[in-house]
């Protein structure tokens, strides 16, 4: 048991370490990358920019997308129909599921949707005395400039092959490096939110803990990010129910593209599209 408690503290310590110099290291070579991004878009002018944004938010989707899209962003505006609560809750959903469709879907305009809907559901947060949900949101809110900027950075990098190089997958040490990156942030903001009088601090900071390894899983391209974002919102379901019921509508479908997007991302990770059913079902477990 001792032998095992030092092993976990040793793989804490590794993994701090290897965080810090991983940020150092990124942090080295934003000058060069910010200079690279600036230097395309000088080449491709406004006029290319915006037809590249275009073409990520509306091209390349097959008509089974759509459907897809235009179903769960119906569900939510007629969830608002049938019970108008909140304009801007409405709206904070509708762009909150458009983002989280646009990760399944690998479009780095994702981003654009998402901090609309960060600020908009900062402003909801606030209102709601929800100190968990705020404290996330802000940190989403930082994330989204930070995750467009890693995502184009990977984008521009040659490639060996045709393979997608947004989608990786977790070593057993990843798992044990976020599982733990989890339960620090859960306590950390359990904590904080107790010294500031919060009823529920550790209710109120789970979120939090899934929340920040969701995102930062994310941002690296990793399949398993669906399964941190899938238990964000079964907890923020418990959370909004009773206080909005456009954001419980909006976790409710964030709950389904969660299933979705795992299912989707694990499926070119391990290289399953295409494959006969049982292959897939096999695969998607093993």
């Amino acid at each position: 048991m001792i032998n095992y408690l030092k092993s976990i503290v040793k793989r804490i310590k590794d993994f701090l370490h290897n965080k810090t110099r991983s940020i150092i290291s990124n942090f080295k070579d934003l000058p060069k990358n910010l200079k690279i991004l600036w230097d395309k878009a000088k080449e491709l002018g406004l006029g290319g920019v915006l037809k590249l944004t275009f073409a990520d938010i509306f091209l390349g989707r097959s008509l089974l997308g759509w459907i897809y899209l235009i179903a769960l962003c119906s569900i939510q505006i007629i969830a608002y129909i049938l019970n108008p609560d909140s304009m801007i809750g409405m709206i904070a959903g509708l762009t909150g599921i458009i983002c989280v469709i646009f990760v399944n879907e690998k479009r780095a305009s994702n981003y654009i949707f998402g901090l609309i809907n960060s600020l908009i559901y900062l402003h909801l947060s606030l209102q709601s005395g929800f100190y968990g949900e705020v404290a996330t949101t802000t940190f989403f809110t930082i994330m989204q400039p930070i995750g467009l900027y890693m995502w184009l950075v990977a984008a521009l990098q040659p490639r060996q092959d045709e393979e997608d190089i947004l989608t990786n997958r977790l070593t057993l040490s990843g798992w044990i490096e976020n599982i733990v990156l989890t339960a620090i942030v859960w306590l950390g903001m359990g904590y904080a939110y107790k010294s500031i009088g919060a009823n529920r601090p550790f209710r109120d900071s789970v979120t939090d803990g899934t929340n920040v390894t969701g995102q930062v899983l994310m941002s690296g391209g990793y399949a398993e990010q669906w399964i941190f974002w899938g238990l964000t919102n079964i907890f923020s379901i418990y959370l909004w129910w009773g206080q909005s019921f456009e954001i419980v509508i909006m976790y409710w479908v964030y709950l389904l593209n969660s299933v979705v997007g795992w299912v989707n991302w694990t499926m070119d990770a391990k290289g399953l599209h295409g494959k006969p059913v049982n292959e897939v079902v096999k695969g998607l477990f093993s």
